[in-house]
């Protein structure tokens, strides 16, 4: 896996985006990907239904994800880890880093492609930090 950090500001310094912009670039890989989400600390009107799902450690679809998201007003901190087509090895991670950042781990080089063209400000994380962490 390959990855990159998201770090893009409001003119008041608050980073600019929320998971479900994040969502939106993978495409058509939310239909047929299942997700479990760890460590979230969210607010929202889905906020109770994602601490919910996290706390039972359950695996969602991608369009349940999405719907969430679309109703989350800040995601602080999350792991969500994507799996396709029931493999083992999740195929992406995004990982909320305290209100401060989004890092995506990818096995598609599409999908980090579609960020990178879509987000400001970009950066490739250092080989040292891409690991698959639950």
């Amino acid at each position: 896996m390959r990855g990159v950090t998201i770090t893009d500001r409001t003119e008041d310094n608050f980073l600019a985006i929320n998971l479900v912009d994040i969502l939106y670039q993978i495409g058509d890989f939310i239909e047929d990907t299942e997700w479990e989400i760890s460590a979230v600390e969210c607010f929202g009107t889905a906020a109770d239904k994602l601490h919910e799902i996290a706390d039972r450690k359950a695996r969602l679809p991608g369009k349940v994800l999405l719907q969430l998201a679309e109703n989350l007003t800040q995601v602080i901190d999350g792991v969500f880890i994507g799996y396709r087509n029931d493999r083992l090895n999740p195929w992406i991670i995004i990982e909320a880093v305290d209100s401060s950042a989004y890092d995506v781990q990818s096995d598609s080089e599409d999908v980090l492609k579609r960020i990178r063209q879509h987000f400001k400000q970009v950066a490739d994380l250092p080989s040292e930090e891409i690991a698959i962490s639950r």
